[in-house]
């Protein structure tokens, strides 16, 4: 399973590219079963509202141990080093910080703007009346308000970006066009997967998941990814709130 250094021919990208979607799917799989399996056991003696958030963390974890497991497979040589990188630097939390900042700021109004301009077939009205089962996250309270915050602030945040932004990208990296391939690639499928946004929300998703990726290749350092991701999701959740 392990990665070549570097790949030399069509042949070593193309093992790379069968690696990763054959892991990318048992990840998910095994996570999305490991999760539903525990949520069938235990899940019955919670309210609602915290089997919903028992469900996402549990999800998460598992994905975040999984993403370890896979970078020790894919380099085994020095896993942790090739999949956080080796240093922080300040100049790189200062822009994490701005550049997630500026795409709060920037979100609502982009995405607004883009979703004007598709017809409405594409745009499906919510029914408002529907009745909804799940609490809104920023309507729960007390430890489900803390645990909610916590898990969408920095648990999804992390196990997202050590996915996407960590063995996905550095392994698409070590194909010959090398980030050519990596950014645009972790970019689309990281888009992909926020589907059930309208598509302005998965457009400001995608411009988000440039920044990291940007972020990844040109500091090398996972943990500013996952900064700047919290710090997106932290500032959204806040404006709402404010609202």
């Amino acid at each position: 399973m392990a990665l070549p250094r570097p790949s030399r021919s069509a042949l070593d990208d193309g093992l790379i590219l069968m690696r990763l979607a054959v892991l990318y799917s048992a990840l998910g799989l095994i996570s999305h079963y490991f999760a539903a399996w525990t949520m069938r056991q235990v899940g019955q003696q919670f309210h609602i509202d915290s089997q919903f958030l028992m469900l996402d963390a549990l999800f998460a974890a598992s994905v975040m141990l999984g993403s370890l497991l896979i970078a020790w497979l894919l380099q085994p040589a020095a896993p942790l080093r090739w999949l956080f990188g080796a240093h922080i630097s300040l100049r790189g939390v200062l822009l994490a910080v701005l550049g997630a900042t500026v795409m709060v700021y920037a979100a609502e109004p982009l995405a607004g703007w883009f979703d004007l301009r598709l017809p409405d077939s594409v745009l499906l009205p919510e029914d408002q009346a529907r009745p909804q089962a799940v609490t809104p996250l920023l309507d729960l309270t007390g430890s489900r308000l803390f645990a909610a915050l916590l898990i969408a602030v920095l648990w999804v945040p992390a196990a997202e970006e050590l996915i996407f932004r960590g063995w996905l990208f550095k392994a698409l990296a070590q194909t010959r066009p090398g980030v050519l391939v990596a950014l645009p690639a972790s970019t689309l499928i990281f888009a992909l997967l926020h589907g059930f946004y309208s598509p302005g929300g998965v457009l400001v998703i995608g411009l988000l998941g440039l920044f990291l990726g940007w972020l990844r290749w040109r500091y090398d350092q996972l943990w500013l990814c996952v900064l700047a991701h919290a710090v997106y999701n932290g500032l959204t959740l806040l404006m709402v709130a404010i609202q």
